[in-house]
């Protein structure tokens, strides 16, 4: 691993939560580079103290607030599987329960319902265009609080289409597990949830590719911890590579749309309580790429 690699992950590894393969490359890195391990020592440092301050009293209401918690949490997950939302089956069955079961149509009521002739005629004939044309990631709160991830597609004429899923940000538009591909009909449209790929989520990030004939953008989905104001964040890597650290860091999700030459330059980030918009403002400058804040993250584009 790199220093700028190792350095922008050791808050994560003094933590505990990276996975076994990454914490080990980290370590083998710190046996070998003093800059890296005094910058560990440092956090070592801050950690402990932090660790030393006094903890502050349990609210008296503790005990009942996380009951009510696993309670709606053990209800949420009964509920998934009467509705036949896909457990994980592995990776050579999650496209298959995929096709079977995430067909959805949106309704005019803004409900979602499964798309195998149930509605009415007249509701159907309204549903001559999607109400989305193209594609996002949205985060829906559902009636218990449980906030769950949805691809949502849509597209006016019949395309062909997949979706793949991976956590390796170099990973090309056909790497990874294929969890989607099929047709996209104008008078309905797509939504695939998300929660079964982000329940069995090792990292903070997950990249999914969306292509429509060969089209590509790139969707770096965050695990759904709470989203981050202002962080220091300090990289140097590919553009996607970044755009997946910014995503993991804020845990917000950032849309990529390469451009038409798959345009990715190097580009290094140092900022400091910054954020996002901050961040992806130095980070964007020079690239030909820019950003704009969407109702679902940010999107990055070519800039025109």
């Amino acid at each position: 691993m790199r220093c700028e690699q190792v350095r922008g992950l050791l808050n994560d590894y003094l933590e505990g939560t990276l996975n076994r393969g990454i914490a080990e490359a980290i370590a083998a890195h710190l046996r070998v580079c003093d800059s890296c391990r005094r910058e560990h020592q440092f956090l070592s440092t801050v950690w402990r103290e932090l660790a030393s301050l006094p903890a502050e009293p349990a609210p008296a209401d503790l005990h009942a607030r996380i009951m009510t918690h696993v309670r709606a949490h053990t209800r949420t997950r009964q509920a998934q599987q009467r509705v036949l939302f896909w457990r994980w089956l592995g990776a050579s069955a999650v496209a298959a329960a995929l096709i079977a079961l995430v067909f959805f149509v949106s309704q005019s009521g803004g409900g979602v319902q499964a798309g195998f002739g149930r509605g009415t005629t007249s509701q159907q004939k309204e549903l001559t265009t999607p109400k989305i044309v193209g594609a996002h990631v949205e985060w829906r709160t559902l009636a218990n609080g449980t906030r769950i991830p949805v691809l949502v597609a849509g597209y006016p004429r019949k395309a062909a289409a997949h979706l793949v899923f991976t956590t390796e940000p170099n990973a090309a538009p056909r790497d990874g597990q294929i969890v989607w591909q099929g047709e996209l009909n104008p008078d309905r449209a797509l939504e695939l949830p998300l929660t079964p790929l982000m329940q069995n989520l090792s990292e903070r990030v997950a990249m999914l590719w969306w292509s429509v004939e060969d089209r590509h953008r790139a969707f770096f989905v965050p695990a759904g911890y709470p989203p981050a104001r202002r962080a220091s964040v300090r990289l140097n890597a590919s553009l996607h590579e970044a755009l997946a650290q910014l995503a993991s860091t804020y845990q917000t999700t950032i849309e990529w749309v390469p451009a038409e030459d798959g345009r990715n330059p190097k580009v290094v980030l140092e900022v400091q309580d910054a954020t996002l918009q901050e961040a992806l403002e130095k980070l964007l400058l020079d690239t030909g790429y820019e950003a704009t804040a969407t109702p679902y993250g940010w999107r990055v584009f070519p800039r025109t």
